[in-house]
């Protein structure tokens, strides 16, 4: 397993970091057992004597555990809600969050504390010493366990609303995709493939989704003056056995050149912004199913695609052809372009909106606005423009059908007529 799927699996994982909070509370029960056995005792610790810090750390343990319940509920309950009144690919995003996982981290610490707490306090007339520090650090973590839980209610409340939830997907494809890699290697020679000579082709090990692609130290590792023809790219999904790279050379390839293409169970929005493409566009569609009907949101997501799509056309033209010093080559033919990206989206969509005005008046906005800036950077947006002149098209037709419809005899705009 690669370092890149080590780091998805942690920053997927519902399990690592409560478990992280749970050994922290293990150790600062120690911590304050052993304060408590020291003469150092400040005027703000809460006084007990072992009795009533049994009681009132049995207490805490009760209630607490009644309150993970909740947290876990409302874990569920929106991982549910997004995967069914979103798209089931948002459930990553639901899973990522950080915020969820230190709320339960501290509850289930909370827990731990009180109820590990309880085997060390001393029993009655065994020790002479109160167990102050144990009391005032359970006291206070549950206090902050309640304060987690009003805003991990807050958090979810608001987390889940589509607008919010459509705002954040926006920004992360806005941030992918404004992100270029630098990569020194462009090489604008033209060039072609040679046909006739023998390849040699190397394929996975595995099976996933390409999660990065390690280019520059693809095309040096590959041997001098040989061409090569990388496949996949990121985000896409290869079965064990499949083709990856394609070489033409006389020498033989390198076995650790397939290390340089990582492979994981999961795709992620910062190495992968077609996937967060993908996720608008599932909830733009599941919104114009005729199970939900509501335009209005479908309408949001165009909107907020543009945001993407601005980032798509002003970042630099993906490079097709890279060149290493020892003069091997590289073709990247399956990097996707601008227009790919406008086909996926706002493509599927006015598809799917060709009977919903509201959609369409949406896309011939947003197109309009982002191609009046893309002309004054001289960006080519002949992509964009297909897909505004289709969705204007279709909206004029629709406006005109309307229009004879109510110009039919016995027909009347007015409800009272």
């Amino acid at each position: 397993m690669n370092l890149r799927n080590v780091i998805e699996r942690i920053r997927d994982s519902q399990f690592l970091v409560p478990t992280a909070g749970i050994v922290f509370s293990v150790g600062l029960v120690a911590v304050a057992h052993n304060l408590d056995r020291s003469s150092y005792a400040p005027s703000l610790l809460i006084g007990s004597s072992p009795d009533s810090a049994r009681t009132l750390l049995a207490t805490i343990a009760g209630s607490i555990i009644t309150v993970a319940a909740l947290v876990f509920s409302f874990t569920a309950v929106t991982v549910q809600m997004a995967a069914t009144q979103y798209s089931p690919r948002i459930v990553q995003q639901v899973l990522r969050d950080r915020f969820q996982q230190w709320t339960v981290a501290l509850v289930m610490g909370t827990f731990t504390f009180a109820l590990v707490s309880l085997a060390t306090v001393d029993a009655p007339g065994q020790s002479t010493n109160s167990p102050n520090w144990t009391v005032t650090i359970g006291v206070l973590l549950g206090v902050a366990s309640a304060v987690s839980i009003v805003g991990f209610i807050d958090h979810v409340t608001r987390h889940v609303r589509i607008d919010d939830t459509i705002r954040r997907i926006s920004m992360r494809v806005r941030d992918g995709l404004a992100a270029a890699d630098d990569v020194p290697l462009e090489d604008d020679e033209p060039w072609q493939l040679p046909e006739s000579a023998d390849s040699t082709c190397l394929r996975s090990a595995e099976t996933g989704f390409v999660q990065e692609i390690d280019i520059r130290d693809l095309v040096e590792d590959l041997p001098a003056g040989s061409l090569a023809r990388l496949d996949v790219w990121t985000g896409q999904f290869v079965a064990e056995g499949s083709r990856i790279l394609t070489a033409w050379s006389d020498e033989p390839m390198p076995d650790h050149i397939r290390s340089r293409i990582a492979i994981g169970e999961t795709r992620t929005v910062e190495q992968d912004p077609g996937l967060g493409i993908r996720q608008l566009v599932d909830v733009a569609l599941r919104a114009l199913s005729p199970g939900i009907n509501d335009p209005a949101t479908a309408a949001d997501v165009v909107r907020h695609l543009a945001v993407g799509l601005r980032a798509a056309h002003l970042a630099p033209a993906p490079t097709r052809s890279f060149a290493a010093a020892n003069g091997a080559r590289l073709f990247t033919p399956h990097a996707p372009t601008t227009a790919d990206y406008v086909a996926d989206s706002l493509g599927q969509i006015r598809q799917a909106a060709l009977d919903q005005p509201v959609v369409l008046r949406a896309m011939v906005e947003a197109i309009d606005a982002l191609a009046d800036e893309l002309v004054d950077e001289g960006r080519d947006h002949s992509a964009l423009r297909h897909e505004g002149e289709a969705a204007a098209g279709r909206l004029e037709e629709l406006l005109q059908a309307m229009t004879r419809v109510e110009r039919q005899p016995g027909l009347s705009s007015d409800p009272t007529g």
